[in-house]
């Protein structure tokens, strides 16, 4: 079972190491043999290629061929899927492993956001662009006993999680921090307003004092692993 292929007109070259490579990145799940809102994705790796100046006008033409090698390699199951694309090179990279579920107890350690004096850089929103930050701020956010980082702005606000977005449940309200300076969350977009809606809430945008999360409940949320409850260490 070959659980790594390329994609794209470059797809014959041979790939380098994703990690290694400021990239335009994204992981989506596959339910049953389906990708979720594959679309979607595709398009969050296109707008990271316009931003590195390389369009990639053939990037939805692979989808047929996508959806082909899951069906063969993965017949109606569940897995991950990370895609790369390598918009100078012509060609996205995709790779397949075990779905992850959420991290439950999800304990979230406080910390400086590495990105705060770049967080007006065009390239923020854009997933894989800024380098391996959300790595780095996970591995430490372990070191210190928890599952993920709960990343602040130097005015103590709440921005995102090293691998997701976050909203606060308050007096009704889910609080969703600004967009400035955060990667930009299809699961916010695409899965929040209906969750919000089943649970009676009214989404909002504002800055979230660390200080407030307190009074609320926290929620992580990201395409991967959708939403899950999170609380400090």
């Amino acid at each position: 079972m070959n659980l790594e292929l390329a994609f794209g007109p470059g797809a014959t070259v041979r790939p380098p190491k994703p990690a290694e490579d400021r990239l335009p990145r994204t992981a989506l799940p596959i339910r049953q043999g389906q990708p979720r809102h594959l679309e979607s994705h595709l398009t969050r790796l296109q707008s990271g290629a316009m931003v590195l100046g390389h369009p990639t006008p053939w990037l939805f033409g692979i989808q047929a061929d996508l959806l082909r090698w899951l069906e063969a390699v993965l017949p109606g199951q569940d897995a991950a899927l990370r895609l790369i694309l390598h918009p100078n090179l012509g060609y996205v990279f995709a790779r397949l492993e075990a779905l992850p579920g959420p991290l439950r107890p999800c304990r979230l350690v406080p910390m400086a956001h590495p990105l705060a004096e770049g967080r007006s850089d065009p390239a923020a929103p854009h997933k894989g662009l800024s380098g391996p930050w959300a790595a780095l701020a996970w591995a430490e956010a372990h070191r210190r006993g928890g599952e993920d980082a709960l990343l602040l702005w130097p005015d103590g606000t709440l921005a995102e999680t090293a691998i997701a977005a976050v909203g606060l449940e308050l007096d009704g309200l889910f609080l969703l921090p600004p967009p400035e300076g955060r990667v930009a969350s299809l699961a916010e977009r695409l899965e929040v307003p209906s969750w919000a809606a089943g649970r009676g809430l009214r989404i909002d945008q504002a800055a979230i004092p660390l200080t407030r999360v307190p009074k609320g409940r926290l929620w992580c949320m990201n395409a991967l692993r959708g939403i899950w409850p999170a609380i400090l260490l």
